[in-house]
């Protein structure tokens, strides 16, 4: 069960990044926790809900309420924490009289004097592994100023999370591993087809496509796609000021 954070009327800052061990990281989000119960308008209550090996559970909490909350969440298989995490976009109820996206969940927050939520995603590697979850016992309890913040401190904590590498899938680290790959490749592409059009000695040619980025205001790899790309097609040296069309006309 997840420790119960106590209230706090400091005002927020920074969090920096922690190793990938789960007592810190849930202290540091323990932290994130009682800032954003602190600074958050209208917030009664505040919880994250993080995914570990396959299972979604409650890693800090402001009081018993709020875990009882995400404890009915997880029971049922519905509410706002579960959409957010699953689907990795926030989700917001600002009156759970009107609710009806979740039947089973929404009577039983209801008892527990809850009247409005808002749950952000959590993501580590791009991919939703969780929910930052705000509790109001107030409906229409969150402005637009409230749910940017919570969104910053989402992001934060997300940082922490990709940090730390938390229960990111194994097809989601095959994925990045690809695409590392497949970035390595293209500038070593795009290395060879300079070394070959500008004579460059074989140390260089890294600056020279580095400096092709700057001088064209493109990303590196951006720019040893398109360097890449002209090798399967007849045209002149590829210096700073040649700008080809990347869609020619007929």
């Amino acid at each position: 069960m997840a420790t119960v954070v106590p209230e706090m009327s400091a005002s927020p800052w920074p969090v920096t990044a922690v190793p990938a061990d789960d007592d810190v990281v849930d202290g540091t989000l323990r932290l994130v926790v009682a800032l954003a119960r602190a600074t958050v308008s209208g917030a009664d209550g505040v919880s994250v809900s993080l995914r570990r090996h396959g299972k979604l559970s409650t890693v800090a909490a402001t009081d018993q309420t709020i875990l009882d909350m995400d404890a009915t969440q997880y029971e049922t298989g519905e509410g706002p924490c579960i959409d957010a995490s699953v689907k990795g976009r926030w989700f917001h109820t600002s009156s759970l009289v009107t609710e009806s996206r979740w039947p089973a969940f929404t009577p039983r927050a209801q008892a527990l004097g809850i009247k409005a939520i808002l749950s952000s995603p959590l993501h580590a590697w791009r991919q939703p592994v969780g929910a930052l979850n705000i509790y109001a016992r107030s409906a229409s309890a969150f402005s637009s100023d409230a749910r940017q913040l919570a969104a910053t401190f989402a992001a934060e904590a997300s940082v922490i999370l990709t940090d730390a590498g938390v229960d990111v899938s194994d097809q989601a680290r095959s994925d990045q591993f690809q695409e590392a790959l497949q970035v390595r490749q293209t500038i070593a592409q795009a290395q060879g087809v300079i070394m070959e059009r500008e004579g460059v000695a074989a140390e260089n040619p890294y600056t020279v496509l580095r400096i092709y980025s700057q001088q064209s205001g493109r990303s590196l790899l951006s720019r040893a796609h398109e360097v890449a790309d002209s090798s399967r097609r007849p045209q002149s040296r590829l210096g700073p000021g040649h700008q080809q069309d990347p869609h020619p006309r007929d």
